[in-house]
């Protein structure tokens, strides 16, 4: 698709610096494929712009004069995120549908709901009754996804308009469940946003109830999360890992194998292999419990 050719395909005030061509829509901080569209609103990220997957940009017009060296194509217009996934939505509405598959082998509630299109399942998959899988699911042999658990949900990509409203982003993204996962009653596995985003859980994860993972999250192998735990999204979470209780995991989290996150920890930091953190905001668990029994000794 060609900048240009953006102005005449969603409602947004703008002009265009200098046309360019774009196959896919990323992230400034996370792009993966070449030919790329990205916005940037802060200057803090131009640096970004040196990364030769992007070939075009919208942005605003404080920031055109120092768009010009890069080799990109430029759109100005006062609210570049707007603008994106302004033209995100209308991309979505004309992604491929694709009959669903399902191997007979399979053993569907029909209680359940399965999306009839974009959908993929398994060998030896059991869904139960009332569970939820949305579009662009793809579910390998022997998931267990239990009564009322939700995959595939709509993300929490949420963008202000020009009115003072606002909407939630149309997910193009997916939903990847690798051989072995187990998924508890009422969990919630979020849709990955972007067309190339995609939430993973590694083979033989076990995932208890009320758990919450976020779009674009990549989990592990045999990585256990039980009840209540928030996991925000774009977080990266290796194999074995550990999280407990109702803890929570901000968004774009590197957790390293092996790593043990206590119950109602909140981690707004990246945690190293095989490291225990705990509290609120989380450290490490010995320096945790020392400054506990200080103040407890005071």
């Amino acid at each position: 698709m060609k900048l240009k050719d953006v102005l005449g395909k969603i409602e947004c005030k703008g002009a265009l610096l200098r046309d360019g061509e774009f196959e896919a829509l990323e992230q400034c901080t996370r792009v993966r494929v070449p030919l790329s569209l990205t916005y940037l609103e802060n200057s803090k990220y131009l640096d970004r712009m040196k990364e030769q997957n992007i070939s075009c940009v919208i942005s605003k017009s404080e920031l055109q004069k120092e768009l010009l060296p890069y080799d990109v194509g430029v759109l100005i217009t006062e609210t570049p995120k707007l603008a994106f996934f302004r033209l995100h939505n209308y991309l979505a509405a004309k992604d491929k549908k694709v009959p669903t598959k399902i191997d007979p082998s399979a053993k569907i509630s029909p209680q359940s709901y399965i999306a009839p299109y974009n959908v993929c399942i398994g060998k030896n998959v059991e869904i139960q009754p009332m569970a939820v899988i949305h579009e662009n699911t793809v579910i390998r042999d022997g998931v267990r996804i239990c009564s009322g658990a939700v995959v595939a949900g709509q993300s929490f990509t949420a963008v202000h308009t020009e009115e003072g409203t606002g909407f939630l982003v149309q997910d193009r993204g997916g939903v990847l469940l690798e051989e072995g996962v187990e998924i508890c009653s009422n969990c919630h596995i979020a849709r990955g946003t972007l067309q190339n985003d995609m939430t993973i859980l590694g083979a033989y994860t076990k995932v208890d109830t009320m758990v919450h993972i976020g779009h674009g999250t990549v989990i592990g192998k045999n990585t256990l999360i039980p009840a209540g735990a928030t996991i925000s999204g774009n977080c990266v979470i290796g194999d074995y890992v550990w999280i407990g209780v109702n803890a929570t995991v901000s968004n774009r989290i590197q957790i390293g194998d092996r790593a043990r996150i206590s119950l109602g920890a909140v981690v707004t930091k990246d945690v190293p292999e095989e490291a225990t953190v705990s509290g609120n905001f989380a450290i490490n668990h010995q320096r945790f419990i020392q400054n506990l029994k200080a103040s407890i000794t005071d």
